[in-house]
């Protein structure tokens, strides 16, 4: 069989294609390292807007029944501590989540990545200050909320610490 060889600009052609998909290469693994994702939830993240990813139910996946969100495709939420809700409106800017709690005019900026079923949010700024500690809460994506009343939640504590006072 007879090779044909590449003409000049088939060359030339081929080195921009390469190049373009380095430069891809390059500026999504900075990207991905920039935004503290993995390069599924880049991509996903390019396709579907951070507000729409986050609307849904969140339950903490430490202590389940403790805390919870519920956002909404309109703009607002629900904050749960075990059985107490309070509600406020967000606002989504690039990976910032910024809840608006109106009752006590109190606003609170975090950090947020969303999986399909983990939202993780650090705090960045609360009420214009920056925290002391970069706490990082993780919650699962959940059909229903499953929360606990206080007295459920300090009775499960008391029984944990029985089992392990017990153990030693």
């Amino acid at each position: 069989m007879a090779e044909k060889a590449l003409s000049k600009t088939g060359k030339i052609i081929i080195g921009v294609i390469a190049a373009i998909i380095i430069a891809l290469i390059i500026g999504g693994s900075a990207y991905c390292i920039a935004t503290d994702q993995n390069p599924h939830d880049a991509i996903k993240s390019i396709f579907t807007a951070n507000d729409v990813q986050i609307v849904g139910k969140w339950q903490n996946s430490k202590n389940p029944g403790l805390t919870a969100y519920v956002f909404y495709d309109d703009g607002t939420y629900d904050s749960y501590i075990s059985t107490v809700n309070f509600s406020g409106e967000y606002e989504v800017d690039g990976n910032k989540l910024i809840l608006k709690n109106p009752s006590t005019n109190k606003d609170i900026t975090y950090k947020f990545r969303v999986t399909e079923k983990e939202l993780s949010l650090t705090v960045i700024e609360e009420d214009g200050k920056k925290p002391e500690e970069k706490d990082v809460s993780i919650y699962d994506r959940v059909d229903e909320l499953n929360q606990k009343s206080l007295v459920d939640i300090i009775g499960e504590i008391k029984e944990n610490n029985e089992t392990t006072t017990e153990a030693e």
